[in-house]
């Protein structure tokens, strides 16, 4: 509070509204200033804002949502240039660091394997194991992380989130650290023989015709191929890369695998593999929420994939997994920030919007399992309410 006796918060640039009244930055790692108090006009200014490199401003409470002559619309100019302040390493920014190594190596690996060079697995196992370490005690963090996906970018992001959820499913199981980074870096390039697939096919948006599906199939194939002549790469890494679209009563792809001939690891990236594709947001149509998805795994349980290691999965990441969009009872909307082992019902969530208004609210973490004046109704798709749930988790 000022001397003038005004209400001021700090508010994340990603949570600004239009209308509100910021008065000062409070934290940025550019070289931004304001020079005079404003509201925010539009959302493409809070985009500038955060491409300046401010993070978070201070705005005042009390000030109404709409615009007056006393208060200019909000400008920017430019500091003298200064040495940056480093930041203080929080665990969360230490999550967020070896995450991203992970995933600039994914990449990397991507591009290099379309070239045809050969690539060095050694970094990406130093990546996998610090990434293993951090799910003892920043697992909820990392499925945030990985949760964050560009539709355009389906590729990459689908097989990121493979990885990360098949070493979380195995550290469930009781699987010990070496095999699950090796589940780990199998799951991130599992997908890797799509670089072989034509483009027309690879992001056709409708169905895929007999010919096309023949071709599409044929990157399992090529995955196995180039995982196998690059040294360093497991069995179990090229057993996920080469059988995930393999099924237990054999109808599946490749070699028409089944029952005994699949392994636990084959079994286990057929469940992930699926359930990461059916909630999956692509340009073209919107994922399942997690129910519909496990309702629909559950359907060829028995038949297609391994019951009894299917409803494992579904206790590992929970009924209503990190990054679920759910509706409460007081009518609102809310992400799922982090599971509840014990009450699964009843996580951590982020209210985000309000639907008796319909518009954002200011966020609010609200933990269930000690709040019983509310609940979960169900999950919803974002999509359906015209939101992008990446704008509500943290990046």
């Amino acid at each position: 509070m000022t001397n003038s006796g005004v209400k001021l918060t700090v508010v994340p640039v990603n949570q600004l509204q239009v209308g509100m009244l910021v008065v000062g930055i409070a934290e940025q790692s550019g070289k931004a200033s304001l020079s005079q108090s404003g509201r925010i006009s539009s959302t493409q200014q809070i985009a500038l804002l955060q491409k300046k490199g401010i993070r978070k401003v201070k705005v005042q409470l009390d000030a109404p949502h709409q615009f007056s002559s006393e208060h200019e619309e909000l400008e920017e100019k430019k500091l003298p240039e200064s040495p940056p302040q480093p930041e203080p390493a929080t665990e969360g920014t230490k999550v967020k660091a070896i995450f991203n190594e992970a995933k600039s190596l994914q990449g990397k690996y991507f591009e290099q394997l379309r070239q045809g060079e050969p690539i060095d697995i050694r970094p990406m196992e130093k990546a996998a194991g610090a990434l293993i370490d951090s799910l003892d005690n920043n697992s909820d963090a990392l499925l945030c992380l990985a949760k964050i996906r560009a539709k355009d970018r389906y590729l990459m992001e689908h097989s990121l989130n493979v990885g990360m959820l098949l070493a979380y499913f195995g550290r469930s199981l009781g699987m010990d650290k070496q095999v699950q980074r090796q589940l780990l870096i199998g799951g991130m390039l599992h997908d890797i023989g799509k670089i072989m697939t034509p483009d027309e096919v690879l992001h056709k948006a409708g169905r895929l015709d007999d010919a096309e599906l023949t071709i599409m199939r044929e990157h399992v194939v090529h995955s196995r191929e180039i995982l196998s002549k690059q040294r360093g790469f497991s069995e179990i890494m090229i057993e996920v890369a080469s059988n995930h679209h393999e099924r237990l009563d054999g109808s599946g792809y490749p070699l028409g695998l089944k029952g005994n001939q699949l392994s636990v690891y084959s079994r286990m990236a057929l469940i992930v593999d699926c359930y990461d594709a059916l909630t999956a947001d692509r340009v073209y149509k919107s994922g399942m929420t997690p129910t519909e998805a496990f309702r629909t795994l559950l359907g060829g349980a028995g038949a297609q994939c391994d019951k009894v290691l299917l409803e494992k999965f579904i206790r590992c990441i929970g009924v209503y997994p990190v990054g679920t969009m759910v509706k409460l009872k007081s009518d609102h909307l809310a992400v799922v920030v982090q599971r509840n082992e014990m009450k699964p019902l009843r996580p951590k969530v982020k209210q985000v919007f309000d639907l008796a208004t319909d518009a954002q609210c200011p966020f609010k973490l609200i933990d269930l399992n000690g709040f019983e004046e509310e609940e979960i109704i169900q999950a919803v798709s974002a999509r359906d309410y015209g939101l992008v749930i990446d704008d509500f988790m943290e990046r």
